[in-house]
């Protein structure tokens, strides 16, 4: 079955379950509304902007020539990329679990998906998109243009100017219809790049708490990059998909979105506290351990009487999830 369909299945359902966001949502658009306020501002008060229009290029609100912009943007561009390198290399993919603009889309289009009663419901969640895209495009062409030309450019300014932002708006909300967080799993130029940083790592997913594992498999089906969360130390490599390489660990393909810990609490609370997998930092030398397939004991522990009804809980959240989204596919 395929990954969208299963993660609609457990996420949505447990959402429903809970019947309100995880708190790792509440920061995912805490920080993904921060992040994109900063980006926008920045051409808007002219610390920053390349104008390809009339050549009034800003950096700092002085209106200087290319090569001086482009020199006064290298250093902090230069600085920013450093700690991106630090953060990936030590801590992990954090940027595109909890900052990436197109991720956060995804996961919005995913919302619409599975919450989406009617067919005005639906369409309203495409124009939501379509919208959010829009405005996406625009806040990237304003590094590169300054508004002023849809007042006062020529038609051909004007119109190249709207161009480029359909342009952008169609092909960023053609990649969210068609290949959602595939985009992310396999084709991602800057999740490469960041893998290739990350392939070890000293915080993400951690399976803490084997005694509490009730083998249902929420997890797995839950994660966006189809890796075996309970194995991300020790276990074997994911297969290559897209851009990604055979090589790449596991900890360097987990993106640190933390969905497999939702799934995991929303299957295992009820039974302690202490849920099996965990987000952080990782607490033991047996969680750091980056030898392909160098361990076999990732079974859980559990009582083998409450594995079964957690598997049937999770059975019967998969039929319920289907069952809605069959009634509103319509």
């Amino acid at each position: 079955m395929p990954i969208g369909i299963e993660r609609d299945k457990v996420l949505g359902g447990l959402a429903k379950k809970r019947g309100h966001a995880h708190r790792y949502s509440f920061y995912r658009w805490a920080i993904g509304i921060l992040f994109t306020v900063l980006i926008a501002a920045l051409p808007i008060f002219e610390v920053i902007r390349f104008d390809l229009w009339r050549g009034h290029h800003m950096y700092l609100g002085e209106q200087l020539g290319l090569v001086e912009v482009a020199k006064g943007f290298a250093f902090p561009f230069l600085a920013v990329n450093i700690l991106i390198v630090i953060a990936s290399r030590f801590i992990g993919r954090y940027l595109c679990g909890f900052v990436c603009p197109y991720g956060a889309m995804a996961r919005f289009r995913e919302w619409f998906r599975f919450h989406g009663k009617t067919k005005q419901q639906r369409l309203f969640g495409h124009l939501t998109v379509f919208t959010v895209c829009a405005l996406l495009s625009a806040i990237t062409i304003s590094y590169w243009v300054d508004w002023a030309v849809l007042r006062e450019g020529s038609d051909l300014a004007r119109g190249l100017t709207i161009g480029s932002v359909l342009g952008l708006t169609l092909f960023f909300y053609g990649t969210l219809h068609f290949l959602g967080q595939r985009f992310c799993r396999e084709y991602c130029p800057s999740g490469v790049y960041f893998a290739v940083l990350g392939h070890t790592s000293f915080n993400g997913v951690e399976y803490a708490h084997p005694e509490n594992c009730t083998e249902c498999k929420a997890c797995d089906k839950a994660c966006p990059m189809d890796l075996h969360p309970k194995e991300m130390a020790g276990g074997q490599y994911r297969e290559g998909m897209g851009f990604y390489g055979d090589a790449m660990s596991n900890f360097a393909n987990c993106i640190r979105c933390g969905d497999c810990v939702v799934a995991c609490e929303g299957m295992t609370s009820r039974f302690s506290e202490d849920t099996p997998l965990r987000l952080g930092w990782l607490k033991t030398e047996e969680s750091r351990v980056f030898r392909n397939g160098a361990r076999t004991d990732f079974q859980g522990l559990l009582d083998p009487k409450l594995k079964k009804r957690a598997q049937r809980d999770l059975a019967q959240t998969e039929a319920d999830s289907e069952r809605h989204l069959e009634e509103h596919s319509g």
